[in-house]
C-alpha cells in the first residue's frame, strides 16, 4: 500500500535536516558523534565470491551497557567516504533526534561495482555478492552482535538497482529497502545502454501479484531526481516503478516514492537518505502529538500508550524494538508527580531490566520507594545506582536515608 502523508513531517524537514548535516560533514565530522561510536573495520570473507570485502560496522554508544536488541541499517558503496560519512551523520542525528530508532550501522565496501551490484549487465557476479550478503553477513552479524534482525538496505545508483532486486529475491531478510536513483531502467534507444533489459521491472510486476507472505509488511522507499543527465535518464525507470506499484498496490508492500526537483544523480542521497529512514521507521516513531496527548491532554495513559506502541512495532518490523529511554522516564514521573506510585514503579522496573547497568532507573526507583516510605528498599536502589555510577553522587542522599 502506497504511503503518503507524514512520512517526513514535511519536505522543509528534510531540507532543514540536508543543510545541517552538510555543515556537520563540512567540518569533517570532527565533533564527536552523539549517538554512534567510531566506526570498527572488518575483513570478511565471501564464499560464493572466494574473495574477502571490508565492512565498516557502528555500534551505537549504549551498546553493551543494555540489553537492547538493535535493528540493522546497510549502506552499499561504502567505499565512498562521502557517502559512508554523510550515511552516519544522518544515521546519528536521527537517532539523537528519537526519528529513528538506535541501531548498527554497517556499510559495505565494494570491490567492482559494476560486477557485485550491477543486476541487469553482470547477473552471475552479482547473484554471487548476494549470496554474500544473505550468507555471510547477514549470518555474521546476527552471529557476533546483539541485533533485533530487522535490516534496512540502503542503495544508490547501481546500488539501488541491486537493492531492489534482492528485496523480491529475498524478502526475509530484505525486509525493508531504501533505493536512491537506482539504475532501474534507460530508454531503449540509448545504445550505450543498450544492456538493460528490464529485468527488475519485469520481475517487479510479477512480484506485487505473488502475494508473498513474510508476516510483517516489506518497506520499499525509493527516489529519483529531475536534474542532470544521469537522474533525467533513471527517472523512467523510477516512474515505471510508481506505476507499477500504484495500479497493483500490494498489500505486503507499505511504499513510498519521492521525486527531488532540482536534485541530480548525485545530490538525491542528501534528501533521500533521512527520508526513506524516516518513512521505514515512522511506524516506530512515538509522535509529539501522542506524547502531548498522554502528558498534557491526558487522554492516553501512559502505560496503555507504550503497550499499543509496542504492539504496532511488532506488527509491523515482526521484531521488539525498543522504544526511546526518555518516554519511560518521563511517564514514570508523570506517575510519580500524579501519585500513582504503583503505575511509576512498574515502568521503573522496565527501565531497569532494559538498562541495568545504568544509575538512573535505580536512582528513579529509589525516588518511588521514598514516597512509598521504603527507605530501605530506596537505600539498596541508590547503592545500585552508585556501583553504576562513575561520579559519588548518591553517597550523601544514601546518608541522609541511613539516620535513625
Amino acid at each position: 500500500m502506497k504511503i503518503n502523508a507524514g512520512v517526513t513531517n514535511g519536505i522543509m524537514k528534510i531540507y532543514s535536516l540536508t543543510i545541517l548535516l552538510i555543515v556537520i560533514l563540512s567540518c569533517r565530522l570532527s565533533a564527536q558523534q552523539q549517538s554512534l561510536n567510531e566506526k570498527k573495520i572488518v575483513s570478511l570473507p565471501s564464499q560464493a565470491e572466494q574473495v574477502d570485502h571490508k565492512i565498516f560496522i557502528q555500534l551505537p554508544k549504549s551498546y553493551g551497557h543494555s540489553k537492547m536488541r538493535y535493528p540493522v541499517i546497510v549502506i552499499f558503496d561504502a567505499h565512498d567516504p562521502t557517502l559512508f560519512d554523510y550515511t552516519s551523520a544522518v544515521v546519528d542525528r536521527l537517532m539523537s533526534t528519537k526519528d529513528i530508532p538506535e541501531a548498527i550501522l554497517v556499510g559495505v565496501c565494494q570491490k567492482d561495482r559494476g560486477k557485485e551490484l550491477g543486476v541487469e549487465r553482470s547477473e552471475i557476479t552479482s547473484m554471487k555478492f548476494l549470496q554474500f550478503i544473505k550468507d555471510d553477513l547477514v549470518v555474521y552479524l546476527r552471529s557476533n552482535y546483539n541485533i533485533a534482525d530487522y535490516f534496512t538496505f540502503i542503495g544508490h545508483s547501481l546500488g539501488g538497482q541491486f537493492v531492489s532486486d534482492a528485496m523480491m529475491k529475498y524478502p526475509e531478510i530484505f525486509k525493508s529497502v531504501i533505493s536512491i536513483s537506482g539504475a532501474l531502467n534507460y530508454p531503449a534507444n540509448n545504445q550505450e545502454y543498450n544492456f538493460y533489459k528490464r529485468k527488475v521491472l519485469t520481475q517487479m510486476e510479477k512480484y506485487v501479484k505473488s502475494k508473498v507472505s513474510i508476516g510483517i509488511p516489506q518497506k520499499y522507499y525509493f527516489s529519483v531526481g529531475d536534474d542532470g543527465m544521469q537522474d533525467s535518464m533513471f527517472r523512467l525507470g523510477a516512474l515505471t516503478a510508481d506505476s507499477i506499484l500504484t495500479s497493483s498496490n500490494p498489500a505486503f508492500l507499505k511504499w513510498h516514492f519521492d521525486e527531488f526537483k532540482g536534485f541530480n544523480h548525485m545530490t538525491t542521497p542528501l534528501v533521500s537518505i533521512p527520508a526513506g529512514l524516516c518513512f521505514i521507521y515512522q511506524d516506530w516513531h512515538f509522535s509529539d502529538s501522542l506524547a502531548m496527548d498522554v502528558l498534557s491532554t491526558q487522554k492516553t495513559d501512559p502505560i496503555d500508550a507504550l503497550n499499543k506502541q509496542q504492539l504496532k512495532i511488532k506488527q509491523s518490523y515482526g521484531t521488539d524494538i525498543a522504544l526511546p529511554d526518555f518516554l519511560y522516564d518521563q511517564f514514570a514521573n508523570f506517575y510519580l508527580d500524579k501519585g500513582n506510585l504503583v503505575k511509576a514503579k512498574y515502568i521503573a522496573d522496565q527501565i531497569i531490566i532494559s538498562h541495568p547497568n545504568d544509575d538512573a532507573p535505580f536512582a528513579l526507583m529509589a525516588d518511588i520507594l521514598i514516597k512509598q516510605g521504603n527507605k530501605k528498599g530506596a537505600i539498596e536502589n541508590l547503592k545500585r545506582a552508585q556501583s553504576n555510577s562513575s561520579i559519588e553522587k548518591y553517597k550523601e542522599k544514601i546518608a541522609d536515608l541511613d539516620k535513625p
